[in-house]
């Protein structure tokens, strides 16, 4: 059975039919990576795999990192845990409870990773749905003088690991921070993107603090409109894959009474944003 690709009703994403995922082929890999690059967002419904299958699933798209922080209910380096659930008090994985704003993961870093891929092992019965939104169409509908005003500039990203909001963040005095372009090009596509988030952009280089202040809320709230958005409702067995460089995401509120349990791999990347 080949291949097919349903588009969302939304500014992204489109659910992949006909995928054995035990055993991915070279060109089902290939038809993967491009619909990933054109669409963004892919989803697999489906039962829930093993570590080794979600792996190879994460290859099609590129080179697998280790987990930054590993965990008791992962058993290959590379899986990340993303989970409320704790033991004797202590989470046993990252990012844990509640409301998520809108970010690029590890834009505070010299070299972000190129894609994340999170499976939805138990999810609660309301909320917790993970927001998308398509940064390289935010910046195409920009006005003509606000994406002139752009060229060139660049920003600085910072993160306190474990916050879930901008205004919480502690940094320490050996935190990763990173400028990047305020608008990257994806260099498969040559398509540009905004490239700065609510949650880790702290300030644009070039500018005052006050004429930094004010472009990067305008900017963030401009990205953050619905009509760039795919809100994912998530179901057990889920697979999602999402390019990091031009799709940040989000998420919203849960019970912190029910169990929410990812598992998650990342696609590094190596070469930073341009």
């Amino acid at each position: 059975m080949a291949l097919s690709f349903t588009p969302f009703d939304a500014a992204l994403g489109a659910s992949v039919a006909g995928l054995d995922i035990t055993s991915i082929s070279a060109g089902e890999a290939e038809q993967l990576h491009d619909a990933w690059l054109k669409y963004h967002v892919l989803v697999i419904h489906g039962p829930v795999v093993t570590e080794d299958q979600l792996v190879s699933f994460g290859e099609c798209f590129g080179k697998i990192e280790n987990a930054r922080r590993q965990s008791a209910l992962a058993s290959r380096p590379e899986i990340m845990v993303i989970s409320n659930i704790r033991d004797n008090g202590q989470a046993v994985g990252a990012l844990p409870d509640g409301e998520l704003t809108f970010h690029y993961d590890r834009i505070h870093q010299k070299v972000p990773n190129k894609a994340g891929v999170l499976h939805a092992l138990e999810i609660p019965d309301a909320g917790g749905e993970t927001l998308f939104s398509d940064m390289c169409l935010a910046y195409d509908t920009l006005p003509a003088d606000i994406r002139r005003r752009l060229d060139g500039l660049t920003a600085l990203n910072t993160y306190e690991y474990g916050q879930t909001h901008a205004e919480n963040k502690r940094l320490a005095q050996d935190a990763p921070t990173a400028v990047h372009p305020v608008v990257r090009t994806i260099p498969e596509t040559g398509r540009k993107a905004l490239f700065i988030c609510r949650l880790m952009t702290d300030r644009i280089l070039e500018l005052s603090e006050t004429e930094s202040r004010e472009l990067l809320d305008s900017l963030c709230d401009h990205a953050e409109d619905a009509r760039f958005m795919y809100a994912h409702r998530w179901q057990v067995g889920d697979i999602l894959v999402w390019d990091n460089r031009c799709a940040m995401h989000a998420r919203r509120d849960f019970d912190g009474s029910q169990r929410r349990l990812m598992k998650r791999v990342t696609v590094g990347e190596t070469r930073a944003p341009q």
